[in-house]
């Protein structure tokens, strides 16, 4: 997780203009929606680790109210068959968690919200 984390603040910091042009309140967020597919999908898999070799990166959504405003969502499938859903905050910590524990727990990855 410590990972995620330093490379998702490492986003920020290269491309802080495109993030507030975007303005969704998560400038991670912003940047990653800023990249090509394919820069987005292996910043995301090289965040998530555990061996993921990135194929595809999709945006889940963000949270707009409550306690949990500002925290975006993605998925992403590895080349090993695996995926993970990353759950970013405003301040670039990262979560990630096996699609299969959040199935397990009724809920989906790959699913807009």
């Amino acid at each position: 997780m410590r990972r995620a984390a330093v490379l998702l603040m490492t986003l920020i910091a290269v491309g802080p203009g495109m993030a507030e042009a975007a303005g969704s309140g998560n400038p991670t967020h912003d940047r990653l929606l800023s990249l090509p597919p394919a820069e987005r999908t292996k910043t995301l898999a090289n965040a998530i680790g555990q061996g993921c070799d990135g194929v595809s990166a999709f945006a889940m959504g963000l949270t707009k109210t409550g306690k949990a405003k500002g925290l975006a969502y993605w998925s992403v499938h590895c080349k090993d068959g695996r995926s993970f859903a990353v759950q970013i905050a405003p301040d670039a910590q990262a979560v990630v968690v096996d699609c299969r524990v959040l199935q397990a727990n009724g809920k989906e990855c790959f699913k807009k919200f």
